[in-house]
């Protein structure tokens, strides 16, 4: 690990430096920019105050009646953001503490913000530790928030009145920072895997890694970093085998059990230091275990120029108590085993594609292509090109080279036709004549062109109505419909609580926030809810609620205002935040056996806090 230097030598640092720069109290106190320029210069990080913003108000609401605020500050040092007590930012207007005001060290010398900018650690500046004496009424503690390559995104801070300090406020922000980089992490991984390190002895100063699909380490959180020695010329040129010995189990492609549950022991490569390793989330596309190199498994389809896309989801990834969708899971297994084609309905959200992968993955073509096409989503000018492809010039714009369809790439494995209902009624002739013969003819070409290829279709309408409508080939129907399988509606699922705890723990792995538990109005809230949007929203909206949850418990409150204006609440239920938190901890005591300690440790929170809400509960 790289050793840091004391607080008392980065603040000497500091202040050599704001005597270098001629730091002086009439010239700061110009450094603001105007409002019509802060506006546009603040723009230019609106995505990442986006994403932070559930940050800043978490801080924001432990630090409630502490006449404090929280603050962002940009690579610069301008303030970009301001949260808190309105009295503590009142009271600081004469020394610019708000919003398109600099502070960096070069304009206000010492000053967490400004000083942590330049060293990039955490740093707490409490009164006459300030360079300037305008500022040795408040404390600012705060630390830096880098991406996954250790580049600086912004400064989080937590200013007060000096008199009011604890050294746990340091903690306390600089523990936020490196959760949102965390989470940052996790939620770019696109394509990708996320490991967490811990040691084996301490279980403490968890490391995460971000590897692409061969192992080579793309990003790093705070932590791994320092301790690897990583910085922006290795990351991306290092492999994890280069680090940990005997990482072929962990870096295999796992299905079936939540990856988190998956625990191994590796060594640092040359040492004896001994590592906990689990795989947080795992992005990259499915490959079959007993695939062993692209070109001896995978048939190229005829004149295919490009990879094609490979499913990524098996039965083992789905979930369900519910009979009636259980029913239609063995359907979907019994279906995999044959050559017939398949025709998937169900409401959007239901998990369509899923099973069409999960189909294509238990079949006899698991090891070809799967391709997937949204009949809906693509114009009518485009579907057919799409479809059957194109010759070298057929139309304005096409390659010289011409581009198969994805019919062609499908070649000896399954085509996805999402939305089928969408099918225009002239592609319905032409996708009826491949199905007759199984041969495709690309736009400006002449020459047919064999295909194997298994069909499975999916819609959220009512197929044959369309056929009576006279909007979809009755004859097309009949050929599509091999094995229909209907997806209920989640508002009709028996197991709509069970099925959101499980969505629950893998929500705790990307968030690295466990436990997370819902509180009874939020079961009765999962229970009662429609689900327009069926698993797709439950899943993002769980998402977002465990994002806000308070305390690992998920209350009615955290859930978008979208969906508690559908709901019908119970006048009864105080949301307030005092009852909720009081609620909190009353059922995380209950579920710790009535241990105050524990449920202290577990909560985050000091044993008096417990106490005095026991106290304000029950009356003891």
């Amino acid at each position: 690990m790289l050793k840091t230097a004391s607080p008392s030598a980065l603040l000497k640092r500091s202040w050599e430096r704001s005597v270098v720069h001629g730091v002086d109290s009439s010239i700061a106190k110009d450094a603001i920019l105007e409002a019509a320029v802060f506006k546009q210069y603040r723009e230019q990080s609106a995505a990442l105050l986006r994403e932070l913003y559930p940050t800043i108000e978490s801080l924001a609401c432990w630090l409630k009646d502490s006449y404090s605020i929280v603050a962002v500050c940009d690579p610069s040092g301008f303030i970009l953001e301001s949260v808190g007590d309105p009295l503590f930012l009142k009271d600081t207007e004469k020394i610019q503490v708000q919003n398109g005001a600099c502070w960096s060290e070069q304009v206000r010398g010492t000053n967490s913000a400004g000083t942590v900018i330049i060293e990039k650690v955490p740093l707490a500046v409490v009164g006459n530790e300030h360079f300037l004496k305008s500022n040795h009424s408040i404390y600012c503690a705060a630390s830096p928030i880098f991406d996954k390559s250790g580049h600086l995104l912004a400064v989080l801070d937590i200013s007060g009145s000096a008199e009011r300090y604890h050294p746990s406020l340091l903690g306390i922000v600089d523990l936020a920072a490196r959760t949102f980089e965390d989470w940052l992490l996790i939620r770019k991984a696109e394509r990708q895997t996320i490991i967490s390190l811990t040691p084996e002895q301490t279980g403490k100063h968890r490391l995460l890694l971000a590897l692409d699909e061969d192992g080579v380490i793309t990003g790093a959180n705070r932590e791994a970093r320092a301790h690897f020695h990583l910085d922006n010329t290795s990351l991306g040129q290092v492999q994890l085998a280069n680090l940990l010995s005997d990482v072929e189990p962990l870096l295999k492609r796992h299905m079936g059990a939540p990856a988190a549950e998956k625990t191994f022991h590796l060594h640092s490569v040359g040492t004896d230091s001994p590592w906990l390793a689990s795989v947080l989330i795992d992005s990259r596309p499915y490959v079959s275990p007993a695939a062993t190199t692209t070109s001896n498994l995978y048939a190229k389809a005829p004149g295919q120029t490009k990879p094609f896309s490979i499913s990524r989801y098996t039965f083992d990834d789905i979930y369900g108590t519910d009979e009636a969708f259980l029913s239609s899971v063995r359907l979907a297994k019994r279906a995999a085993a044959t050559e017939y084609t398949v025709n998937i309905t169900g409401e959007s959200g239901t998990g369509k594609d899923i099973i069409s992968q999960a189909i294509h993955c238990a079949s006899a073509r698991a090891k070809k292509p799967f391709i997937a096409l949204n009949c809906g989503a693509i114009s009518k000018s485009l579907l057919e090109s799409e479809l059957f492809g194109y010759e070298a010039g057929a139309f304005t714009g096409a390659k010289q080279t011409g581009h198969p369809g994805k019919i062609e790439q499908a070649h000896e494995g399954t085509l996805f036709l999402d939305e089928i209902a969408e099918l225009p009624m002239e592609m319905q002739v032409a996708l009826l004549r491949v199905l007759q013969d199984f041969t495709v003819t690309r736009v400006g070409g002449t020459k047919s062109i064999h295909v194997n290829v298994r069909i499975i279709t999916a819609t959220h309408a009512d197929l044959w109505k369309k056929v009576q409508e006279g909007s979809f080939r009755a004859d097309l129907f009949y050929r599509l419909q091999g094995v229909p399988i209907a997806l209920p509606p989640l508002r009709e699922r028996a197991d709509r609580l069970q099925l959101a705890r499980y969505l629950l723990k893998g929500i705790e792995a990307e968030l690295m926030q466990s436990p997370l538990w819902f509180t009874p109005e939020t079961e009765r809230l999962i229970l009662d809810y429609p689900w327009p949007g069926n698993v797709r929203q439950l899943t993002s909206a769980l998402r977002g609620a465990a994002f806000l949850s308070d305390c690992g418990a998920i209350g009615i409150s955290c859930f978008p205002d979208y969906i508690l204006a559908d709901y019908p609440r119970d006048t009864q239920i105080d949301t307030s935040l005092k009852h909720t938190g009081d609620r909190v901890i009353m059922e995380a005591l209950q579920m710790n056996g009535g241990n105050v300690s524990q449920t202290a440790r577990m909560l985050g929170i000091g044993r008096n806090t417990v106490y005095r809400r026991m106290k304000r509960t029950y009356g003891q």
